[in-house]
């Protein structure tokens, strides 16, 4: 009965909602698509690179226009490359990621919302 009682101990304490833990993943995933696709540019912290690089710290740019950005690229004054091979799942975790990370909202955007969002990029 101790041996049984020693096995739930862990579990009581490790539970945490669908939401949290999918919240957790998103974030986690984000941050290794951050570092394979946006560290090299906007810096680890996401400073940029003064003139260069924009820093990302403080974007007032909404989840909607980042997955256009980060789908399409933008050209002109303040060039950033497209990246078309990322799909709605990682740019939802890019999202995820940056508004946590930089914006304090411990929130997932969804792929629903990424998907409506590239539909409906300018």
């Amino acid at each position: 009965m101790k041996y049984l009682l020693l096995l739930f101990v862990p579990v009581l304490f490790s539970c945490s909602s669908k939401e949290e833990i999918t919240q957790q993943q998103y974030s986690v995933e984000g941050m290794a698509l951050y570092k394979t696709h946006c560290e090299n540019c906007h810096q680890a912290d996401g400073a940029g690179l003064r003139d260069l690089y924009p820093s990302i710290q403080q974007t007032k740019l909404s989840p909607e226009a980042l997955a256009c950005l980060f789908k399409n690229g933008k050209k002109g004054n303040g060039f950033m490359p497209a990246n078309a091979k990322l799909q709605a799942l990682d740019i939802a975790e890019l999202v995820t990621y940056m508004r946590e990370k930089w914006g304090g909202k411990k929130q997932i955007y969804p792929v629903d919302s990424v998907k409506m969002a590239l539909q409906n990029c300018r």
